[in-house]
């Protein structure tokens, strides 16, 4: 029999959990076109704390999220169904054959061998139901638990954003209610707030404000190789540009896509933008739940969240750092075929020391500190990525847009895009300038197309600064 320790599997989640993802990014360069990357189906809800033992059965019987009971697990595979109890020692038992699995994993493996012979096929946690819920789920609560529990006695990693799998958010909005308010710097200057090297940061310290910006630091400063390759879709970024652009305050969303683990590439197809107010719980398990249907519907994982440093640099703070780290540690998996990578991403639509009008973007991954070090930071690394540029907007792009414009219109920190921003440049013109350099194929003049075909594409382009202009200026 197999033993192994269930790390974390997971997936789309019946309950709320909230979480989300927050970044910080520089512009990179954009090349070539999409290409469609197989989707492995692998769910990330379960998760294990920062410090000791991964989630198991046992750990569920123990914490008594779970109880020992005959019957109550089982599995549903290509027609077939299979029926198991749940041991107090957190093992499964066979209801037919009374033979025992140490683990939620090994007894799928063994269902899956017997009916089609494939033995890694998917998320074992999330497969497996108890009393007819998802097992998943229960790791989920034992995790919210766990977090609470910490929160009561530091002060807190707290926004953990983004659920991570299903995509879904996993918490209930629990960073949805704790934005970094750059506002809380007075009358400093955002350009003299300080963004520090890793190196300086030290132990933890309840004492240290979780505001404080870090400097993402490039692999090639290590002497390492980025350790795998990203690409986002223009259309992705096109979405989190104007979600970014429409307010003062922060926002946040979902990065969703797919990963190659032949190829070690993460591709970021879709946004899915949060429209909630930062402290409205009870709208954002609403708008999370739309986006978890979303994800389901489209067949694609969540991969990563993103969020706005409206007047700030794309740098992470230690929130996010934290909140970056455990997404990471929720997606990890068993092993190598079951991981998936999770970044995060950061806009900064209004940085004043911003020398263009485009916003800046960046994409970032956690180093995690070394085991003989547990007490420091994990390290904010850059991760460099390529844009595919997408052929044309889709529906629904335009649907979204059209849904984040009427809900931050009535808002007192909308945009008012007639106004001027700086050098006699209104903030319309920022966003349009902003927003060109991620316009799909056919809104893009091409070298070499004839008279027709040029005329046809300004008309499109006429049309879609038209529709953003009637959006937000009425």
């Amino acid at each position: 029999m197999e033993q192994k320790s269930e790390i974390d599997e997971n997936d789309t989640n019946g309950e709320e959990e909230d979480e989300e993802m927050s970044t910080n990014g520089d512009n990179q360069q954009m090349t070539s076109d999409n290409s469609d990357n197989q989707s492995m189906s692998v769910s990330h809800v379960g998760r294990k704390p920062l410090n000791g033992m991964p989630c198991s059965l046992k750990t569920l019987v123990n914490d008594k999220i779970l109880e020992p009971k005959d019957g109550s697990l089982s599995i549903e595979y290509m027609g077939a169904k299979f029926m198991a109890d749940l041991l107090p020692n957190g093992s499964i038992r066979l209801t037919e054959t009374k033979q025992v699995f140490v683990s939620p994993s090994s007894w799928v493996n063994h269902c899956r061998k017997l009916v089609s012979g494939d033995a890694k096929l998917g998320s074992a946690w999330s497969t497996i139901r108890y009393d007819g819920k998802r097992l998943d789920s229960y790791k989920l609560r034992w995790y919210r638990k766990q977090k609470k529990m910490a929160g009561n006695k530091d002060s807190d990693i707290t926004s953990s954003h983004l659920d991570v799998k299903s995509g879904i958010c996993s918490k209930s909005g629990l960073y949805l209610n704790e934005s970094v308010d750059i506002e809380k710097y007075g009358n400093k200057t955002l350009k003299d707030v300080n963004v520090v090297d890793h190196k300086l940061l030290g132990n933890r310290s309840d004492d240290r404000p979780t505001n404080v910006m870090v400097k993402c630091q490039p692999f090639s400063a290590l002497d390492r190789i980025q350790p795998f390759t990203i690409t986002i879709s223009t259309n992705a970024l096109l979405l989190i540009d104007f979600h970014c652009h429409l307010t003062n305050r922060e926002v946040v969303g979902y990065l969703a896509g797919n990963w190659d683990v032949g190829a070690h590439n993460l591709a970021i197809v879709q946004a899915f933008p949060c429209r909630s107010k930062l402290t409205d719980r009870d709208n954002s398990a609403m708008v999370e739940e739309e986006i978890k249907q979303a994800l389901e519907r489209r067949h694609l994982n969540l991969i990563g969240w993103y969020h706005s440093h409206p007047k700030a640099v794309p740098q992470p703070t230690i929130k996010d750092i934290d909140s970056q780290m455990e997404y990471q540690i929720a997606m990890k998996g068993e092993s190598d075929s079951s991981y998936t990578p999770c970044v995060g991403l950061i806009c900064a639509p209004f940085y004043e020391y911003n020398d263009g009008l485009s916003a800046t973007f960046q994409v970032y991954w956690v180093m995690p500190p070394p085991e003989y070090r547990p007490n420091e930071y994990g390290k904010p690394m850059q991760m460099t990525y390529t844009v595919s540029r997408d052929s044309f907007l889709t529906q629904d792009l335009l649907l979204e847009m059209r849904l984040l414009a009427h809900f931050y219109a009535v808002s007192n920190d909308f945009i008012q895009f007639g106004k001027d921003f700086k050098n006699k440049q209104t903030f319309w013109q920022k966003l349009q300038t902003s927003l060109k350099s991620k316009l799909p194929r056919d809104l893009l003049d091409i070298e070499g197309q004839s008279t027709s075909q040029a005329q046809v594409q300004q008309q499109a382009l006429s049309h879609f600064w038209a529709f953003i202009k009637g959006l937000l200026m009425p």
